[in-house]
């Protein structure tokens, strides 16, 4: 759910870049984010989505990313014993070391060959793709009589 409205799902075309994790985002731009996420006045942690959605938004965050496979409800039990500015430090850290394969992965497949890698890759992909029609077309001619 989106970091800055618990209440609606987290999306790239949200006008603010602070209610939304990318793959992409460093984890100072995750730490950022996530320090800034939408919470309330209570300064513990506990799961009650409808009374603290923005603090409940991030036990469930944790709770996708949990190696155990806790649910949101253990882990508001686990760290209750947190004020907010260290529970939202260990999402941030939680979510920052779960994408920094992938933003890692990505990064090193944009700048290959200065970018154009996936320009290569998409020129031969679009050249299997005419054959196969190609072949496919073929076929259908036959069949109907052309």
């Amino acid at each position: 759910m989106s970091l800055q409205e618990p209440n609606l799902k987290m999306s790239k075309s949200h006008a603010n870049p602070l209610s939304r994790i990318l793959v992409t985002d460093s984890p100072e731009e995750i730490n950022k984010k996530v320090m800034a996420a939408r919470t309330d006045s209570i300064n513990s942690v506990s799961f009650d989505p409808v009374g603290r959605p923005g603090v409940s938004n991030l036990l469930q965050l944790l709770s996708i990313l949990d190696e155990q496979s806790r649910s949101p409800e253990e882990l508001g039990t686990l760290h209750a014993g947190l004020n907010l500015k260290n529970f939202k430090t260990l999402v941030a850290e939680t979510v920052a070391e779960s994408l920094d394969g992938i933003g890692a992965r990505y990064n090193e497949v944009m700048s290959r060959d200065g970018g154009k890698y996936l320009d290569h890759v998409e020129k031969e992909g679009a050249e299997k793709a005419r054959e196969s029609a190609e072949e496919t077309m073929a076929l259908v001619r036959e069949a109907i009589g052309f």
